[in-house]
Formats: structure tokens, C-alpha cells, sequence
């Protein structure tokens, strides 16, 4: 993951360039890890998306989950048609 100054707890202004490299270094499932975390990020502000995440949270919470077979399912009919 990225590097910094764990030995004291704080972290040390690192370079855009720094940044992008450390990024390349990453396995593919890390460097998806943070592009999601951007994406969340970008929309972190937005009324709706927060609305929206915590509808989803309040319907989890009523028992509405999806089993892995059901999103293994989507899952292939979104790529299936190119999603």
C-alpha cells in the first residue's frame, strides 16, 4: 500500500508523482480498491449519493441483502450485455 510515516503515526506531504507511482505498484485489486475510494470520495459531498447510501444501509438493515449466487447472476448478465 502507500508509503508514509507509520513509525509516527503522521503523515509526511508526499508528491502527485510520489503518489502515482506508489499507485503503479499496486496489484490490480488494490489499484481498484482506490479508484473506488476516489470515486467515493468525488461524490462525498453530494446530497443524493449520501441519501442513497444510507437507504441502501437502512434496507440491509431490514433484512434486504442479496446472496452471492444472486450477485454472481447479475453479475454475468451485466457482462453479458456489456456492463
Amino acid at each position: 500500500m502507500l508509503q508514509n510515516a507509520p513509525a509516527l503515526g503522521r503523515l509526511v506531504p508526499v508528491s502527485l508523482a510520489e503518489i502515482q507511482e506508489q499507485i503503479a505498484g499496486l496489484t490490480a485489486e488494490e489499484r481498484l480498491e482506490v479508484a473506488a475510494l476516489i470515486a467515493h470520495l468525488d461524490r462525498a459531498g453530494d446530497a443524493a449519493y449520501q441519501a442513497e447510501l444510507d437507504r441502501r444501509a437502512a434496507d440491509m438493515d431490514a433484512g434486504k441483502k442479496t446472496t452471492l449466487d444472486e450477485l454472481e447472476r447479475r453479475h454475468h448478465r451485466l457482462s453479458a450485455d456489456g456492463q
